[in-house]
């Protein structure tokens, strides 16, 4: 019965946990800051119950308290759901647009604290309830639960992803009336139970696409929803307003009919391919919007690489104007990844156009990557030219954005011999091996398809490819201070450029103590040791520390596996599996393995062990060698030492008490794991690097380190 229990319930926590994943993912616009917030305010409210559940007033009837318990954990799930869905009424604001990270942060930490707080007391309140509190089934409750991670992981990242979030919630409610099967002890009560999950199950499944529809309105300034659906636990949502489409893909506009900003596709999609005199193969990866103009040009063969499958489908379903497009036969399209791509093809393209927006996320972001480049410039032909646009100015410049078009100026220079900007709202970079044509001959080649076009004109180019304008533009780009930015996939300064520079319309003063911090992050090391010394309880700060390491390490996980294999989103409870699969073998090696050896030094000779793991991670990302086989490793060994030195903890907490009782270590453990998915996940790893920030976690480990090693020669 404790391994069912156990188990079930943690299915579904993680079900939970991706859940308010996936509703939260549009807010952020995809960023995948939004894994560091939402792992962080769920290990908050986690290290909060911990903390005073030991003052928690026990009730003399455990399984009534849980029944309670139950009940209002389904009222907080939907009622999450719909105050996420809501943030637009709330905000009085448009998330298409963009909320700031403060309202962000302090909305998801509304939907998620009570979630996570309830869930977790019903766990607590199990482990009274099934069996009284002994060394042996803490540990197998601790088991038990990470293999529930496990199976519930597996199942949504393999055969759920694309489930609505209906049907997800409502999979979800199913499996904590479960529960109530075994705290019933009447028959017709647990006949019931099974009567209202076949209930909501039939309701759900009638009535799916309207609550889809009902709810997502709120969000989406009362334009009529025509689709809703998930790929890759991604939203994608198609509106229409007075005879105008919207294509949303996490919350950001991929595609409008008609285009809001005309002179900027119109520009993108035609000035690139001009710079060729003949082009006949050309490779779109993103930008749907483009390809309506790229097909009136005389191509051999057109490839479009489109990771989400669902935008050409629910765009050629609903948008007649469209389906011709789709047709050609020129037209070749590709759900994959682009980088995938482009290393396992053999052909070679005149153009290669990047038609993707701000590089406001690592999706999107390792197209503007120096080690992108290097991919992009051995598929292009001799003569040929790749593209891709960032935020620009016709007359003014702020310094967000100078840096962040320099950050990626910089990296292009360094692949490609030949690079220019073509200024404007959005600034073109056209990139080649050879030399760049003239503007006698962009507007010699734009007669055979002006004709076709909107706004381009011999006129319009002259003025766009203004040689002055250029030149200021370039003296922006090539400031002293900009000269060593460069983006590349390990250290993302075109992401964080990109947050800044969208966030400074929202909050402007906030943007400004974020450069401040930024700038000022290193001194996080000179707090950690002073904290570390003048802390009185080593055994907490170890429990702590543990929790960070572990946290921080499978962070660096997420954020490497969205760089190099991409839709972290759907395989996010895969890695969280692999990690909890390590953990189980951890725990249960540190369980079974009897060694007549003190466990001080048993356990000084896992922080040797941790500490030699985290520089196996720097070796292997300071030699490019992260790939999806070595994440997996990293990730599993991630969760066996983990689990390995928690079991130890547990023990060494058993005789060391320190604070009230033995949740301390696990409130311990809780913030740890907050602090290194808020101040890792969320701030420094992509501030400073995936390298620099494992040599921060390792600092941390090694102080660790020191202490045991003092301390190692008294037994205990």
């Amino acid at each position: 019965m404790a391994f069912v229990i156990f188990t079930l319930y943690g299915i579904i926590l993680i079900f939970l946990q991706i859940f308010l994943l996936r509703e939260l993912i549009p807010i952020f616009h995809g960023n995948e800051f939004v894994v560091g917030i939402i792992i962080f305010h769920w290990l908050f409210a986690v290290g909060v119950l911990n903390y005073i559940y030991p003052r928690i007033k026990k009730s003399k009837n455990t399984a009534v308290s849980i029944i309670k318990l139950l009940f209002v954990l389904i009222a907080f799930i939907i009622f999450s759901f719909l105050f996420i869905r809501s943030i637009n009424l709330i905000n009085v604001t448009d998330i298409t647009r963009g909320v700031s990270l403060k309202t962000a942060f302090l909305y998801s930490f509304i939907a998620i604290f009570p979630v996570s707080f309830i869930s977790n007391l019903v766990l607590n309140y199990f482990k009274i309830y099934i069996s009284s509190i002994v060394y042996k089934k803490k540990i197998k409750r601790y088991i038990y639960e990470a293999f529930g991670f496990v199976i519930g992981g597996v199942l949504f990242s393999c055969f759920m992803s694309s489930l609505s979030t209906s049907m997800i919630i409502s999979i979800i409610i199913c499996l904590i009336c479960v529960n109530f099967i075994f705290l019933f002890r009447a028959a017709a009560n647990k006949a019931a139970v099974l009567l209202i999950m076949a209930v909501i199950m039939i309701l759900t499944v009638k009535f799916d696409k309207d609550i889809e529809k009902i709810s997502i309105l709120n969000n989406y300034g009362g334009n009529d929803i025509i689709d809703v659906s998930y790929f890759g636990n991604q939203q994608n949502i198609l509106t229409e307003k007075n005879g105008e489409f919207y294509f949303y893909s996490n919350g950001t506009n991929d595609f409008s009919l008609p285009s809001q900003n005309i002179f900027e596709d119109e520009d993108f999609a035609h000035l690139p391919i001009l710079h060729h005199e003949d082009p006949k193969n050309i490779l779109l990866i993103g930008g749907v919007k483009y390809l309506s103009s790229i097909v009136k040009y005389d191509f051999i063969e057109i490839d479009y690489i489109e990771s989400n499958k669902k935008i050409v489908d629910v765009i050629s379903r609903h948008i007649p104007k469209l389906e011709n497009v789709f047709k050609d036969k020129r037209l070749k399209i590709y759900n994959d990844d682009a980088r995938n791509f482009l290393l396992n093809n053999s052909a070679k393209y005149d153009v290669i156009l990047i038609g993707l927006d701000l590089p406001i996320n690592t999706e999107i972001n390792k197209f503007y990557t120096e080690e992108f480049f290097k991919i992009a410039v051995d598929k292009l032909t001799d003569d040929g030219f790749m593209a891709l646009k960032l935020p620009g100015s016709m007359v003014y410049s702020p310094s967000l954005m100078a840096e962040l078009n320099s950050s990626v100026y910089n990296s292009l220079k360094n692949v490609f011999q030949y690079v220019q900007i073509i200024p404007g709202k959005e600034n073109i970079f056209i990139a080649s091996k050879s030399h760049m044509p003239f503007r006698k001959d962009i507007k010699r080649r734009l007669k055979n398809v002006q004709d076709e076009t909107f706004v381009l004109s011999k006129y319009y180019v002259d003025e766009r490819m203004d040689t002055q304008k250029t030149q200021w533009l370039d003296s922006q780009i090539k400031e002293e201070r900009n000269l060593n930015l460069v983006n590349t996939d390990e250290n993302q300064k075109a992401v964080i450029f990109s947050i800044m520079y969208w966030q400074s319309t929202f909050s402007p003063y906030l943007m400004k103590f974020f450069r401040v911090v930024t700038e000022y992050s290193y001194f996080l090391v000179f707090i950690a040791v002073i904290l570390f010394f003048f802390i009185k309880f080593k055994y907490t700060v170890t429990a702590f520390v543990s929790g960070a390491s572990a946290m921080w390490l499978q962070m660096v996980c997420f954020w490497a596996f969205q760089i190099y294999v991409g839709q972290i989103y759907q395989w996010f409870g895969l890695l969280t599996s692999i990690f909890m699969a390590g953990l189980i073998a951890g725990a249960l090696y540190s369980k079974y393995s009897h060694k007549a050896v003190a466990l001080n030094k048993t356990f000084f000779s896992s922080e040797i062990l941790y500490l030699l793991w985290i520089i196996a991670y720097i070796i292997i990302v300071r030699y490019h060698v992260l790939n999806v086989y070595s994440l997996v490793v990293l990730s599993l060994g991630t969760g066996f030492i983990t689990g390995l030195e928690f079991a130890q903890l547990i023990k060494i907490f058993a005789i060391m008490k320190e604070g009230d009782s033995n949740t301390q270590i696990f409130s311990s453990d809780a913030f740890g794991g907050c602090f290194a998915s808020c101040a890792g996940g969320a701030f420094i790893i992509p501030v400073w690097g995936i390298e620099k920030s494992l040599l921060f976690i390792l600092f941390l480990k090694f102080l660790i380190f020191t202490w045991w090693h003092y301390h190692k020669k008294h037994g205990l």
